[in-house]
């Protein structure tokens, strides 16, 4: 009998701890990027891989099965660039601020300067939207589509190819940029910092 507890005992633990596991890519890194933090790989802005139950993600927790890789960093972004994004937000003309832009550049282990991709641009393909109250994520779109200029104000759907084509917070504060990949898809978030 002590042999078959301590065997389920054994079992339960495993499966317990199969869920605990950091969700590192060994071969790649991932930066934040943006006009509030850095156009650039800078250590200080190199995300940091979590497991799938860090507490952090719980409120997108349902959004991450199936998911490979999971990186976070507390971001802090402002609203004061001087110069902003018009984009059409479910109907409405919407005004973001060029600081709320945010990006995540991966690249391979330990050569900040060579990236695979700048998320969304075409290498890394279209990228999902987990947090679609905090996060604006343009239209994905192969070939760029015009903007257009109405009353001296520039409307875009967003495309990856110029600066409307940026995902951008959709208001100032400190959040938690979180980066999945899944297999076959990739998709961020933005989750306010208590």
């Amino acid at each position: 009998m002590k042999k078959v507890l301590a065997l389920v005992l054994g079992l339960v633990l495993s499966i317990a701890l199969v869920g605990c596991g950091t969700l590192e890519n060994t071969e790649k890194d991932y930066y934040a990027a943006g006009n509030n933090l850095a156009w650039d790989t800078l250590a200080e802005y190199q995300m940091t891989a979590i497991a799938k139950n860090d507490e952090r993600v719980a409120s997108i927790k349902d959004q991450l099965s199936g998911v490979e890789y999971l990186y976070i960093l507390e971001v802090t972004l402002a609203d004061d660039a001087g110069w902003g994004q018009n984009f059409i937000i479910d109907g409405v003309n919407t005004h973001l601020d060029g600081n709320l832009t945010i990006k995540v550049i991966r690249t391979p282990v330990g050569d900040p300067d060579t990236r695979d991709f700048w998320a969304q641009n075409p290498e890394s393909g279209a990228i999902d939207n987990l947090t679609p109250d905090t996060l604006f994520m343009p239209e994905w779109v192969e070939t760029p589509t015009e903007s257009v200029t109405v009353d001296d104000v520039t409307y875009t759907t967003g495309t990856w190819a110029d600066p409307w084509g940026n995902p951008s917070a959709l208001e100032a504060g400190t959040y938690y940029l979180v980066f999945a990949e899944f297999d076959g898809s990739r998709a961020m978030g933005l989750i306010p910092v208590e």
